[in-house]
């Protein structure tokens, strides 16, 4: 569809470009995804995006689903099924241990740490076992980092781990930033890992996308006053990211691309 004719219409008619309006073109009846004219036209220069890691970045489930059930069995726990570590993730490993636990109807402060301490050993041992890369991540990663955007990490996955993930996947200097769970800085939706970036990459809020999977990952886009888009390849589904308000959802990970040049 053109971008002409743009002063005709609240909505631009560029298909499949991803945004929080959706619906089926008023010209051709696809089904396409829609970004309000006024916020295409206005000023804003997206220079930077904040990514969150698990779900977003790579495919962890099976990752996740390994190591914490080897330390559960340990204890005489059977495995938890993988799918439900979807909901079990998402605000870091000392809550993940909390859920599975939870699931199994266990109840025991002292175990819990002690799964805890075993799992983080584990999963930073081999912090690669069963990762991969989104289809799509790769290229648009570097698809985003060639046209001068800074890229940013904040997770909720303990620091040492984040930082080896990231650097096995990329190149060096591909992320101005990378930022896991750390000692004395609040886990997300807290925003306070988001102003530190910010302050990092010498940015606005203005300029930053939040990007993320999960209900957790656009609040803490909001609460730092970013624009937020919701990913529907990792954990959790588009209910989920609309009931949190997200501005943007997309399906792919080009589709990032296309959002941030409309922007742009």
């Amino acid at each position: 569809s053109s971008l002409e004719g743009w002063g005709n219409s609240r909505y631009t008619t560029s298909a499949k470009i991803c945004g929080h309006y959706s619906g089926k073109c008023r010209e051709c009846q696809s089904e396409s995804l829609f970004l309000p004219f006024y916020f295409v036209y206005s000023a804003i220069m997206i220079k930077a995006c904040i990514f969150d890691l698990d779900g977003t970045l790579t495919d962890t489930v099976r990752t996740l689903a390994y190591f914490v059930n080897a330390e559960t069995a340990k204890h005489g726990l059977p495995p938890a099924p993988v799918d439900h570590f979807k909901q079990f993730a998402g605000n870091g490993a000392r809550t993940l241990i909390h859920r599975v636990l939870a699931y199994h109807g266990v109840t025991n402060a002292a175990l819990e740490d002690t799964i805890l301490q075993d799992y983080n050993a584990a999963y930073d041992a081999d912090f690669l076992y069963l990762c991969t890369l989104y289809d799509g991540i790769a290229e648009m990663i570097s698809a985003l980092h060639n046209r001068g955007i800074q890229l940013a990490v904040l997770s909720n996955k303990p620091q040492p781990t984040t930082q080896k993930i990231i650097h096995a996947f990329f190149d060096a200097g591909t992320f101005s930033a990378v930022f896991g769970q750390r000692e004395g800085v609040p886990l997300k939706p807290d925003p306070a890992g988001v102003f530190e970036i910010l302050e990092l990459l010498h940015r606005q809020k203005q300029e930053c996308l939040y990007i993320g999977d999960t209900a957790v990952d656009i609040k803490t886009g909001k609460s730092a006053g970013l624009t937020t888009v919701g990913v529907l390849w990792g954990f959790r589904d588009r209910a989920e990211l609309e009931g949190a308000g997200a501005t943007h959802i997309i399906a792919k990970p080009s589709e990032l691309l296309q959002l941030a040049t409309v922007i742009r």
